[in-house]
């Protein structure tokens, strides 16, 4: 573990607890103070996503010449996903600039806010069905069956490598589970979406500096060649 990750991961430990503290002991100052909206911890949150597509953008744009169209596909594509995240995150500025939601918004928005994940429709939670539900089958996916698949199967490894896809360590998903299981048991109040966001995109981030995989953002080798599959470990 390099020294940046070593203090990015200290910081986001210490805000981290010092959340889960104050939500037993203030719990008022932590649900009014510490992850209210467009609170620090918030914009922590979107910090990390901005970061993490400024990153994938810098890979991209290094690679673009020793890279299929797909592979950069992929990487531009992560981060237009981080930079929506980060949107939806501050509601794409609307609290920051002072802009009204428009009606037809406002009427299935349960917050009154421009986002999307607010939505209402047919009754059904957008949030809920999409941001929770369709995330948490994602992150199953991307966290436990694609790196399985990559480390017992080659011909999945190749194809992997030539898309792209930046895969965790082991340790990452180990903190990933983590932060899930304590945010859920351990935070004293049902406010716990903001501190388990910031700490998820921070470890996100971390994981992205550094992939299990992370030979294929070199120029110098070629994803896909069976010889050269040999992530760092």
């Amino acid at each position: 573990m390099s020294l940046s990750e070593k203090i990015i991961l200290a910081l986001a430990a210490v805000i981290g607890l010092a959340g889960l503290v104050l939500s037993h002991v203030a719990p008022d100052f932590y649900m009014n103070r510490y992850v209210i909206e467009d609170g620090f911890v918030e914009w922590l949150t979107v910090f990390a996503l901005v970061a993490s597509a400024l990153l994938m953008l810098r890979r991209a744009w290094s690679l673009r010449t020793v890279r299929t169209p797909l592979f950069l596909f992929v990487t531009v594509m992560s981060a237009a996903v981080f930079i929506f995240g980060a949107g939806e995150e501050i509601s794409w500025g609307q609290r920051i600039f002072s802009v009204e939601t428009p009606e037809w918004l406002a009427e299935r928005n349960k917050q009154n806010e421009m986002n999307l994940h607010n939505l209402v429709i047919g009754g059904h939670s957008i949030n809920k069905l999409v941001f929770s539900k369709g995330l948490g089958i994602v992150l199953l996916v991307y966290l436990i069956v694609l790196p399985l698949l990559y480390k017992k199967n080659p011909v999945w490894a190749a194809r992997l490598d030539r898309l792209g896809v930046p895969l965790p360590r082991t340790w990452h998903v180990i903190v990933w589970i983590a932060v899930l299981v304590l945010t859920e048991v351990a935070v004293g109040t049902s406010k716990r979406g903001e501190l388990r966001e910031f700490l998820l995109t921070t470890i996100l981030f971390v994981q992205l500096l550094r992939p299990y995989n992370g030979w294929i953002h070199d120029p110098a080798r070629t994803p896909g060649r069976e010889d050269l599959t040999e992530p760092a470990r």
